[in-house]
């Protein structure tokens, strides 16, 4: 306290005579170490409050830019997934060359009837997913098949191996024009076949079988399989083909719906 009021006199005394004596600087040489310690001190105090006034509300300002950092980052993988998706997906199905582009919606299996009358899976997506009768069902891989029925919620997907299911197909290499369908002989063996194949036809076993778009159900160049076998019909006047599918249909765990497909240039 003292040196505080020693402090002060020294100070006044100075201004009014505009100089220092021996005496002050003595004196102001002695106070210095307390001058600095009540600097430090008062730095100290003044980090102390920041650091346990302000930690809380820094804190909370990092942790909300990194929650928008996290955010944007998420919305940005989101749409870039969508679209790598939607390339991926018709660059797999092997309609890339034609620039086709699709609507689509996804879906789980939840439920399977793969015996000797019926192939027919069932999905956890229906009419207000945006789902319609007969829309393809596909994977990346190639066609699994189409609705046949639906709910508000879930649905019903008839398999290129059901006995139901028929399709414009062709022959990639050839360009031969024939018919996929399903088979109660093949349906338990996981196949299908190829119909009204002329005797003559350029068609060998591996050659890639595609969907021709005729008849409207499904979309022009979806894989279907390879050529396993060729066979004569009873009647001996044309043969098929046995075709071992792309897609494994009873490990099926997803799906993808086309519900609207754009081609540029037609």
């Amino acid at each position: 306290m003292m040196g505080a009021v020693v402090c002060v006199a020294l100070s006044i005394y100075t201004g009014v005579s505009g100089e220092s004596s021996v005496v002050t600087r003595a004196v102001g040489t002695a106070l210095l170490p307390a001058q600095r310690a009540i600097t430090h001190a008062a730095v100290y105090v003044a980090d102390t409050y920041n650091k346990y006034f302000k930690y809380d509300e820094l804190v909370a300002e990092n942790e909300s830019l990194q929650q928008q950092v996290t955010d944007l980052t998420r919305q940005l993988e989101e749409a870039q997934a969508a679209v790598d998706e939607n390339e991926d997906l018709r660059e797999m199905l092997g309609v890339a060359e034609r620039n086709t582009s699709f609507t689509y919606a996804t879906a789980e299996v939840i439920g399977r009837a793969l015996d000797e009358w019926s192939s027919v899976l069932t999905i956890d997506a229906g009419s207000a997913d945006g789902l319609e009768i007969s829309d393809s069902v596909v994977t990346a891989q190639g066609m699994v098949g189409y609705i046949s029925s639906l709910t508000e919620h879930s649905a019903q997907v008839t398999t290129i191996l059901d006995s139901n299911m028929s399709a414009g197909a062709r022959i990639v290499r050839t360009g031969e024009i024939a018919v996929a369908q399903g088979d109660y002989q093949l349906m338990t063996e996981g196949k299908l076949k190829v119909s009204y194949l002329s005797r003559n036809a350029d068609v060998v076993v591996g050659d890639s079988v595609q969907t021709s778009g005729s008849g409207g159900l499904f979309p022009k160049g979806l894989g279907i399989g390879t050529i396993e076998s060729i066979q004569t019909e009873s009647d001996g006047m044309s043969n098929y083909a046995i075709i071992e599918p792309l897609v494994d249909i009873s490990s099926l765990t997803r799906v993808y719906i086309i519900t609207e497909t754009t081609v540029s240039g037609e």
